[in-house]
């Protein structure tokens, strides 16, 4: 294995792809509205489709945004272009099963076919990552165009055509993805940090303005600092050792493992972590609307479903990396499902706490278990070889 160059090493997201990454906050925050909207199973499955759809079309211009130059007036004006179609996109997401389907169908087909097209034309110096993006191309094109079928229908057809769509993307990448992408690891790895901290953000956004126009009363601060409590452990629990042993690992991979992992580690496993964001969000908005009532059936499949999702993605990336499995994080899975149904009856308030301290047993739990892998992972260790037994196998 090998690390960066220094050119990679120094390479940071660009003001440019922060003004972009923009316009997903309001994103993120209207797949919100949505399932809070409808908290039930159509409405948490609707969340994750349109989501789904969001998170494909912003994945795609991270991996474009690290493999061109992004500092030409034609790539600028694109991506300005597309940060537009995305801000209409997102305009019409709340209503997207409804009649504003087609509007973010077409909003989403600009976004999708200007990335494609700038990630072939950017590449036009480099043939060989450009033949991997072509091997894609069809797969992008179609995917799409087929959730552009979907606006024009109606009801269950929609669902099926965009599931399809996803699907179609999704295959795409694991049959021909991945092989032949030449990824700069430490610039590809913050890109999808800093949207978990927009999904972060969104969700106290959220909460706070749930809480303007409540009585400030003992439990209301209670509840108001539990739910703030639970993002900043969300926060911890990802950026002090899953955020940067996925980097590590992109970082000391061989060139041509790098795209796959890439693929694995971040653009799939990340949608997890950052649906349950979405899911907890809309919990906690709901907890802190009404502390003292218990939470609807709801507003717990959300707490414990996206709790459960958010905990997910590092099982899923460790298992990836070192075949290892992550048994505090199952063990915080199990947990939390066993505190959803048996706290049915708790006042919200109580409920959300509940849910803080599972959170907060798992991290510290698996701080205690993984503390030497933590410590040379935060130190950013050599690279070790790939036969080599790393202290977080143990």
């Amino acid at each position: 294995m090998q690390a960066d160059s220094e050119a990679d090493e120094e390479r940071r997201t660009s003001y440019l792809e922060l003004f972009f990454d923009l316009v997903f906050v309001f994103a993120v925050t209207q797949v919100t509205a949505l399932v809070a909207h409808d908290p039930t199973a159509q409405g948490f499955a609707h969340g994750a489709l349109v989501f789904g759809l969001v998170w494909w079309a912003w994945s795609g211009y991270a991996w474009m945004t690290n493999a061109i130059d992004v500092e030409s007036i034609v790539v600028r004006l694109l991506v300005l272009v597309a940060a537009g179609a995305s801000f209409f996109m997102a305009i019409a997401l709340p209503d997207a099963f409804g009649d504003d389907g087609l509007r973010f169908t077409l909003a989403y087909l600009v976004v999708r076919l200007v990335q494609l097209g700038l990630y072939v034309w950017g590449l036009r110096a480099d043939p060989a990552h450009q033949a991997a993006i072509l091997r894609l191309a069809p797969w992008f094109l179609v995917a799409p165009f087929v959730a552009l079928a979907g606006g024009f229908a109606d009801g269950d057809l929609r669902v099926v055509l965009w599931v399809v769509s996803l699907a179609i993307d999704v295959a795409g990448a694991a049959t021909v993805g991945g092989a032949g992408f030449r990824v700069s690891a430490s610039h590809f790895a913050e890109r999808y940090a800093l949207f978990v901290i927009i999904a972060l953000g969104e969700s106290i956004v959220a909460v706070g303005v749930s809480a303007t126009s409540l009585e400030r009363d003992g439990t209301f601060f209670a509840v108001a600092a539990i739910a703030f409590a639970l993002t900043a452990v969300l926060w911890w629990s990802y950026f002090d050792f899953p955020a940067l042993a996925a980097a590590r690992a992109l970082r000391f991979a061989s060139p041509e493992r790098r795209g796959p992992l890439a693929r694995d580690l971040f653009t799939f496993f990340h949608f997890p972590n950052v649906l349950g964001i979405i899911y907890i969000a809309v919990a906690a908005k709901k907890a802190v609307a009404h502390p003292s009532e218990p939470l609807s059936a709801g507003g717990r499949a959300a707490l414990g479903v996206g709790l459960s999702l958010f905990l997910l993605q590092f099982v899923l990336g460790r298992l990836r990396v070192i075949h290892r499995v992550s048994w505090e994080r199952l063990a915080g899975i199990a947990a939390l499902a066993v505190a959803v149904v048996a706290g049915r009856g708790l006042d919200a308030v109580w409920l959300l706490g509940l849910a803080l301290a599972v959170l907060v047993a798992t991290t510290v739990a698996e701080d205690v278990r993984l503390g030497a892998a933590r410590a040379t992972v935060r130190a950013g260790g050599p690279p070790v070889p790939r036969d080599a037994v790393l202290p977080w196998k143990r």
